[in-house]
């Protein structure tokens, strides 16, 4: 409710786990892969190849096994870690689902990662004149 000119209140918005987890992930490298992987976890997510992630694969051990930003988002969101045969895997658990809310999400830290990469290169252009 409004009084004369005053205006209402707004509350400050409380991140969740998983937004200060993704908001954590600074890689533009790391969040393009963990894009693609939630993409098709959503759209197929009854296909049990988009389901699970080798850890050991060499793209994967570059963008998320090495950087513990992107593994902790990955685990935040409901993934799993598993081993079996002696390798490492991410896993969504049977019931869990990707949402393309989640991959909104990455794409909006992506073009935030992308305006935080442009102003740090007009910063270092300006230092060099």
């Amino acid at each position: 409710m409004v009084y004369g000119s005053e205006a209402p209140a707004k509350l400050p918005k409380v991140k969740t786990e998983a937004e200060k987890a993704l908001s954590a992930v600074n890689s533009l490298e790391s969040l393009e892969i963990i894009g693609k992987l939630l993409y098709n976890a959503a759209v197929q997510p009854k296909e049990e190849k988009f389901r699970k992630i080798k850890l050991s694969n060499g793209k994967i051990k570059q963008t998320i096994t090495d950087v513990p930003e992107a593994l902790n988002l990955l685990l935040t969101w409901g993934w799993e870690r598993e081993t079996s045969d002696g390798e490492e895997f991410l896993t969504i658990p049977a019931g869990k689902y990707m949402s393309m809310k989640d991959v909104r999400a990455v794409e909006d830290q992506k073009n935030e990662a992308r305006k935080q990469a442009h102003k740090e290169t007009v910063a270092a252009l300006r230092v060099k004149s």
